[in-house]
């Protein structure tokens, strides 16, 4: 009887502190990294329930001394708990004084350009220059300004982009892809900028959708309403992009039919990189406690979506890398699964069941 109460408590506390911790994330109590970690505890403590079968179980422990060790298992959930919220604020607090300290002051003088063009880039140094000179090459320059966010590359990413004369701002340490966007938005907000396009260092997005989204943002559709987000997709007709693994694709056909379910708008490219933003959409970004500062994908554009933000696609062309390594290499990927399977139910949670922003 003791081995079918602990394996029940394995299996329903496993599921309830699944829900508890996708509530929390959802509450913004936690964050995406803390919620992984209490997700694989509580797929572990469901998976030992159901493959444990303890064996004489009663020799070991009274129905008392069972008692006492469930009750001592909620109290060390409970303050695992509590400490998880306090690291999840301490890690806030830490990466706003990152961002801070590696942001130039606002200049506070008019823009003459409104567009600002956001790389960033991790140790990028083989492809950043090359994607400099193209976006000269495509004329850039003459109605945007480039911005590399370098995020604490270990390589020369920042030299190069600074021998090339382009205004170059370096995280004082690797804090991650969504960081190093929310910089950029940072500081495209404190200098006035009115529009943002944000591509990779890694020359897999063509410099030619910089104009083209550009374009997108400050064109109204039927109704008169200009989008906030534009997002350069390789699926659209006109689109193209090289051959994707099966796994990612998988990914990407997954996304696809989550964002329909939970928003009802069809997004044939949610893992996009290449993306447009209004100055409204930026400052929704540049919150912390609205932007994946991990992994900012299907989940942020489900977010913006259920969060009544308008979005509109347009073809794009990618490439494969040239050189260097890709963020999607090694266990990477997996890592991206789990956090898109914890992200995206907090996200819905959010946005339909507690319906906030």
């Amino acid at each position: 009887m003791s081995g079918k109460i602990l394996q029940l408590f394995l299996v329903l506390g496993g599921l309830g502190t699944l829900a508890f911790s996708t509530v929390s994330l959802a509450r913004r109590r936690m964050n995406g990294t803390l919620s992984l970690v209490w997700g694989l505890f509580s797929l572990l403590m469901i998976l030992a329930g159901c493959l444990i079968h303890p064996v004489n179980l009663h020799l070991y422990l009274s129905g008392r001394g069972l008692a006492l060790a469930l009750l001592g298992s909620l109290c060390l959930l409970a303050a695992a708990y509590f400490i998880s919220v306090e690291l999840t604020e301490l890690m806030r607090r830490t990466r706003e004084t990152a961002i801070q300290a590696s942001l130039p002051r606002p200049e506070g003088r008019p823009r003459e350009k409104e567009l600002l063009v956001v790389i960033p880039a991790y140790n990028e140094e083989g492809n950043i220059g090359k994607l400099i000179r193209g976006l000269r090459e495509a004329d850039v320059e003459s109605y945007a300004d480039i911005l590399v966010v370098d995020d604490g590359s270990e390589d020369g990413t920042r030299r190069e982009a600074e021998a090339l004369g382009c205004l170059c701002v370096r995280g004082i340490y690797n804090q991650g892809y969504g960081t190093a966007l929310q910089m950029g938005y940072r500081y495209a907000l404190g200098e006035g900028y009115s529009y943002v396009v944000q591509m990779d260092a890694d020359g897999q997005h063509d410099v030619g959708a910089v104009a083209e989204l550009y374009r997108a943002l400050r064109e109204p559709d039927e109704s008169g309403r200009r989008p906030d987000i534009v997002l350069g997709s390789r699926f659209l007709p006109g689109g193209g992009t090289y051959p994707l693994p099966w796994a990612r694709m998988l990914g990407i056909r997954l996304f696809r039919r989550l964002i329909l379910w939970a928003t009802g708008r069809r997004i044939t490219d949610p893992t996009t990189g290449l993306q447009g933003l209004s100055r409204r959409a930026v400052q929704a970004y540049a919150r912390y406690d609205f932007f994946d500062g991990a992994c900012p994908d299907a989940n942020v554009i489900m977010q913006m979506l259920l969060s009544g933000y308008h979005i509109r696609e347009i073809p794009a062309v990618m490439y494969a890398r040239a050189s260097g390594k890709s963020m999607h290499d090694g266990l990477e990927p997996v890592e991206y699964v789990l956090r898109m399977a914890v992200s995206l139910p907090a996200v819905y949670i959010r946005g339909k069941l507690l319906r906030k922003g």
